[in-house]
């Protein structure tokens, strides 16, 4: 478990794609499921919205990809750091 916390904190850490895949390699993170797994999780699990129509693993991967790298979710981790959107704060 203790793997997996760190590979998420250094998945976090990754700007570009070339970072992103580098650490993906370095932690054995290969199937497209687990990456898109994983990336959600570094995400702070966000809620992804697809087209009616059903997608492709393909096209779920390479868009929670670049969900990830366009870096808006970082604005979760400012909120959760000073405790804004938990259960029974500021609520």
């Amino acid at each position: 478990m203790k793997n997996k916390e760190i590979a998420i904190a250094a998945i976090r850490e990754c700007k570009t794609r070339l970072d992103l895949d580098n650490v993906l390699d370095l932690f054995r993170i290969t199937g497209m499921q687990e990456t898109i797994d994983f990336l959600n999780v570094c995400m702070y699990n966000p809620q992804t919205f697809f087209s009616s129509e059903p997608i492709t693993i393909e096209d779920e991967f390479e868009f929670t990809k670049q969900i990830f790298l366009t870096g808006t979710w970082r604005l979760n981790e400012y909120y959760d750091r000073m405790g804004i959107g938990k259960a029974g704060v500021n609520a």
